[in-house]
């Protein structure tokens, strides 16, 4: 896929007020019966998107999360015509071949930044994504339980999020609680707390009223229980709607809850180049820019410390959890070794151990002295090393 050489309007203005991280986006083939859409979803869509100039060309979108939909079984018999009539080839490509194109094709576009496609719903394990991670740079890992028929509690999961833990991944779930039986936000929590120090991601925050209303609570259940790492994207809440108020709630709710402001756990994200944000047919060039400005607006209008929100929401809490990850060094060490790393760490065990370490000292020159003049060595001598 060649690139023309582009200028993008939103990043040639070094005057920026705001940096933006898109979390959560896609390229590859995609066909959905709810939107109608079949298209394919390329560079050219990204282009088209960040050629519009977002708060007047003060915000610059720095990175953008990408998965590959060719690796999501999502082909719709009824839109295969359709299909054909636009020229677009419905693929479903596997682990190594579909995530090993997502490579390809963030090379060209350097704001672009991969995460791979998971399916355990085919494989015996995770060995395969151990393969394509060590071939170039992953940002996470991506999991479609709707499109793989496989509920996100299942024990199928497990071998992946050990592959996630070791390597530092969160992992981004598409999470729908009414019309999906297998992505509730309460399924992907029971897997998450199975794996408590993986980054677990609520893409769409459930998807749908009463949908996120249950993954607000589970985001605010893993945070006062401290049981597992819950995060959620903002990708279609409020879609539409300039109040914003389901995203002005939760974050009202993050920022007061009894471990302090936990409004880190919260992420801008898209879907795009999906819907409205960017696909040929049903695309509103303007959507991506306009929903950005509605939210920071809503923001500004509730909240005192609005910039401070905007900034996490939009750039930081994502900078945080995929790139800088300062959250690892968070995540308590396990077993033996990591009950002596917290016990030598506490102010008693450090005395206990400074004790020991000094009379060690003191014992071990009390025998290199006597190794080198036994005649020396008194009774009273002897009682202090005892």
């Amino acid at each position: 896929m060649k690139v023309q050489n582009v200028q993008l309007h939103n990043r040639v203005n070094p005057k920026f007020t705001g940096k933006i991280i898109d979390a959560h986006t896609h390229v590859g083939t995609f066909t959905d019966g709810l939107f109608g859409t079949c298209d394919k979803f390329e560079i050219r869509h990204f282009k088209d998107i960040l050629s519009q100039p977002i708060s007047g060309g003060a915000d610059t979108v720095e990175k953008i999360i990408v998965s590959n939909l060719d690796c999501i079984n999502n082909k719709v018999p009824e839109l295969e015509k359709k299909a054909k009539q636009k020229g677009v080839q419905i693929r479903y490509l596997n682990e190594l071949d579909g995530n090993r194109e997502m490579l390809k094709i963030s090379s060209q576009m350097p704001i672009l930044k991969p995460l791979a496609v998971c399916q355990p719903n085919e494989t015996p394990n995770a060995n395969q994504i151990r393969q394509v991670i060590k071939e170039g740079k992953f940002y996470g890992l991506k999991f479609h339980p709707l499109h793989m028929k496989l509920a996100a509690d299942d024990a199928k999961y497990d071998d992946y999020m050990r592959v996630a833990e070791k390597n530092n991944f969160p992992c981004l779930f598409h999470t729908d609680a009414i019309r999906c039986p297998y992505s509730s936000p309460e399924q992907v929590y029971a897997l998450a707390k199975r794996h408590p120090n993986v980054p677990v991601i609520l893409a769409h925050m459930g998807a749908g009223e009463e949908s996120h209303s249950r993954a607000v609570k589970v985001l605010l259940d893993s945070i006062e229980k401290g049981d597992a790492l819950i995060y959620a994207d903002i990708s279609w809440v409020d879609d539409g709607k300039a109040d914003k108020k389901v995203i002005l709630d939760t974050l009202e709710k993050l920022q007061h809850t009894s471990k302090g402001d936990m409004t880190s756990r919260l992420l801008f994200g898209t879907d795009a180049p999906l819907g409205k944000f960017g696909a040929d047919g049903i695309k509103d060039p303007q959507y991506y820019r306009k929903n950005i400005e509605q939210i920071k607006t809503a923001i500004r209008g509730k909240f005192n410390n609005a910039e401070t929100l905007i900034n996490k929401l939009f750039y930081e809490n994502a900078q945080e959890l995929f790139f800088t990850k300062n959250w690892v060094k968070k995540i308590p060490a396990k077993g033996i070794k990591g009950a002596v790393k917290k016990f030598a760490s506490s102010k008693t065990g450090a005395l206990i151990i400074g004790g020991a370490l000094a009379i060690g000292t003191g014992i071990n020159a009390a025998v290199q002295a006597f190794k080198s003049r036994p005649d020396a060595i008194t009774q009273k001598s002897l009682k202090v090393i005892a």
